[in-house]
């Protein structure tokens, strides 16, 4: 039975973190029927359900969610101790996953990307831009890229990027035809563009810094996404005034497509944070950290 089920517990696992037979099927390389046809045996082998199905989704019953989280570890150090052989004698090797949002993968990782594949080309990178917040353990990712108040307290984090100042920008034709607010109160009048976390569909708030004192505003928009691109568009076409990261824009600000406001009070800068749950890092990902974080 033990070497029964520790064969089939990759398969387990592949379809937990994807989310599903088809997708799983791929990662695998099997068909979908031989991916249900193993979570079956698992399944009769452990003696309880592990995933309920319906025709349209497939999730962890609690006995699958706990199985996935023992096995974390011990997936993670077989992954780690196969990519130390492959090094013995080479360079660092294997698959790198990294789970992070679209603007850390615009601002951190694309400009020194191509550079990076070059120069280790046995390590294959797989970038997953995600803005919803993910647990990269469970999702089996080797390290994720996100702000700092969005970390789990158990994990290891490094600053990557540029640091990153938050202007409000507009077009120059919005403020030729509204005029030019003075005060972060003024922004009331104005047609505002913001952004809303898609995970807890909350409105980022705009937020300045006012005599040393941060102070959070929450004005009703004009428009909103959840999108860095499509707000960034929405701004350089006259649509109205938003709180964008600086990094973003420059191109447009230098062409003097954009006009920066209320540049007194702007709040203090942010910094992405690579983060992973363990100090012993893979070969892999060490080479990733010395890239991007060095």
């Amino acid at each position: 039975m033990g070497d029964d089920l520790f064969s089939l517990l990759p398969a387990f696992r592949m379809v937990a973190t994807t989310g599903g037979f088809t997708a799983a099927s791929g990662r695998l390389g099997i068909t979908p029927s031989g991916v249900s046809q193993k979570i079956r045996q698992i399944e009769s082998l452990v003696g309880t359900r592990l995933f309920e199905r319906t025709s349209r989704s497939v999730r962890l019953t609690e006995a699958g969610r706990r199985l996935l989280q023992d096995t974390d570890r011990a997936f993670s150090d077989i992954a780690d101790a196969l990519d130390r052989v492959r090094t013995v004698e080479k360079r660092p090797a294997g698959n790198l996953r990294i789970n992070l949002s679209r603007l850390a993968a615009q601002v951190c990782i694309l400009p020194r990307l191509a550079a990076f594949v070059r120069h280790y080309p046995d390590i294959a990178v797989e970038l997953t831009t995600d803005d919803r917040l993910t647990d990269i353990v469970a999702g089996g990712f080797d390290a994720g890229i996100r702000f700092a108040d969005t970390l789990e307290m158990d994990m290891i984090a490094r600053a990557i990027g540029p640091v990153l100042r938050r202007s409000v920008l507009a077009s120059r034709s919005y403020v030729e035809a509204t005029g030019i607010p003075q005060h972060p109160n003024d922004l009331a009048s104005h047609q505002l563009i913001r952004y809303r976390f898609p995970a807890s569909q909350r409105l980022v708030p705009l937020t300045f810094n006012i005599d040393g004192q941060v102070l959070r505003l929450d004005p009703s928009p004009r428009l909103v996404f959840d999108d860095n691109h499509h707000f960034g568009f929405a701004v350089r076409s006259g649509l109205g005034i938003a709180q964008l990261f600086r990094e973003t824009e420059i191109p447009a600000i230098e062409a003097g497509e954009l006009v920066e406001l209320l540049t007194g009070f702007e709040p203090r800068p942010l910094q992405f944070q690579l983060y992973y749950p363990t100090r012993a890092q893979s070969p892999k990902l060490r080479a990733f950290i010395e890239w991007f974080c060095g």
